[in-house]
């Protein structure tokens, strides 16, 4: 992925910009943008008034065809309240359009990272260019500074550029991107504050807690939608991506098991459990490793795993688990997911023991799993963690006990409240284990078995697996 792929989420609005987003919504989508790209001044008062309903603007977006970026323009019509909801004091509007597909992976990031970010838009000195995708542009921005009055300012790589250089941007997202073409927007570049004169190369821009502002407003009436990926809504969307095996190609038994496991995640559909409830629920904390932020919980993997998990339960306890279940089924059983392509246990084994056990009772399993499918040979099944390394007992449970002595020391803990070393107390799978090893005891009959037939088995093994 390249800063080349931000152009999609660039729509040129009138003379200005605007950022592509995808609420946790599968009708509507939405364009971040500027206030002010709908507001004129009254000749007579010097103030700005929005411009009023009916009034039309033009959308023009971007589509690459693997060749050349095409445009294709549509008409706005303004409805305040209905399609056009701007914030009180910042800056900053949400226009809400038609559903357009293929956004799901664009993330709101309040917590700048130190990955390259870019100001996207359309400046309007080059709106003579051969065709609209070439009108585009993007400036590298060197660094952020805050500011206030609704406002913060990011200085650009290019430090000459003036106000002239850069008009037409005004509502462009301010985004950078990962290598799994996730895509993060930080804030909306804000024309400047009429108190504050900012030297060439620096922008204003309105960070993107404003459009969170906006959303809070008009959620409760359902008029706009959380500015969370639309995956969090359900997990029904997740069904066509569960239960991939970890290498290819598969054996016949395995690519049955994956069939089956998939047609039994419909069941999902009698559930209320989903993806948003259950982080509201459990909270950030006790789904994250510890040094993680909670951007890892809006990336569709870890909960595409989740669903996984919950088909293998249902299989295993004859339940489809709803939120009413939540309370006793997180007592006895946790899931953790990094987004590593790495074995899980090869870069966290000194992570697990530091993560939020909280009410987890004792003998509690933990799940895990990374982007490598695959079981580690080394660490196949489920874990007594301390029998992995030889010398753990050396390293961190010794780091664990001393921390445990300070916080006694510190009165932060009660002695009632210390705890064995957690490797000690809850047992560890991956959750290929459930995969790779149910396939590995299936025999070549299997895959000619009836669906009612091949559920019992699945049970035993499963059943065999969690005890």
């Amino acid at each position: 992925m390249s800063a080349n792929n931000l152009k999609r989420h660039t729509v040129k609005i009138g003379s200005g910009s605007g950022c592509v987003f995808q609420p946790m919504d599968d009708t509507s989508t939405y364009i971040l943008t500027a206030k002010h790209l709908f507001q004129n001044e009254n000749q007579e008062t010097k103030q700005l008034e929005y411009v009023g309903d009916n009034t039309e603007t033009s959308l023009t977006f971007l589509e690459y065809d693997g060749d050349s970026w095409d445009d294709a323009t549509e008409t706005f019509t303004v409805q305040l309240g209905e399609n056009y909801f701007p914030h009180q004091n910042a800056d900053a509007a949400i226009l809400k359009i038609s559903y357009r597909k293929g956004f799901e992976n664009i993330h709101i990031r309040k917590k700048r990272l130190e990955n390259y970010y870019w100001l996207c838009g359309f400046p309007g000195r080059l709106q003579h260019q051969d065709g609209i995708g070439n009108d585009y542009s993007s400036f590298m921005i060197a660094n952020f500074k805050q500011s206030g009055n609704f406002f913060d300012v990011a200085k650009l790589n290019n430090d000459i550029l003036t106000k002239q250089d850069i008009e037409g941007t005004s509502g462009g997202g301010i985004m950078t991107f990962d290598g799994l073409s996730n895509i993060f927007v930080t804030g909306i570049q804000s024309r400047m504050a009429t108190d504050v004169d900012l030297p060439f190369g620096e922008v204003g821009f309105v960070p993107i807690k404003y459009f969170e502002e906006i959303v809070e407003e008009y959620y409760a009436d359902g008029r706009l939608a959380r500015l969370l990926p639309v995956f969090l809504k359900s997990f029904v969307s997740l069904i066509g991506e569960t239960f991939q095996m970890g290498k290819a190609p598969l054996h016949k038994e395995e690519a049955a098991l994956s069939g089956l496991l998939t047609a039994k995640a419909q069941l999902i559909r009698e559930s209320d459990l989903t993806p948003l409830g259950l982080k509201s629920f459990m909270g950030d904390k006790r789904l994250l490793i510890n040094y993680k932020d909670n951007i890892e919980l809006r990336r569709k993997k870890v909960w595409t795993f989740w669903l996984e998990l919950l088909v293998i339960l249902n299989i295993a306890k004859d339940k489809v688990h709803n939120t009413a279940d939540l309370k006793v089924l997180t007592q006895k059983i946790r899931f953790f997911y990094s987004n590593t392509d790495s074995y899980f246990l090869d870069e966290h084994l000194q992570d697990l023991w530091k993560i939020d056990y909280t009410n987890l009772e004792d003998g509690g399993l933990v799940v895990f799993t990374s982007n490598k499918q695959s079981q580690n040979p080394k660490t196949k099944g489920i874990h007594k963690l301390c029998d992995i390394v030889p010398d753990i007992s050396s390293t961190a449970r010794i780091e664990f006990t001393n921390m445990q002595n300070e916080a006694l020391a510190s009165g932060l803990i009660d002695i009632a409240e210390v705890r064995e070393f957690p490797f000690d107390r809850f047992k560890y799978a991956s959750i290929s284990t459930f995969k790779e090893d149910a396939a590995l005891a299936l025999n070549e009959n299997f895959v000619n078995m009836k669906p009612v037939d091949c559920y019992p088995l699945l049970k035993e093994l499963y059943e065999g697996l969690l005890s």
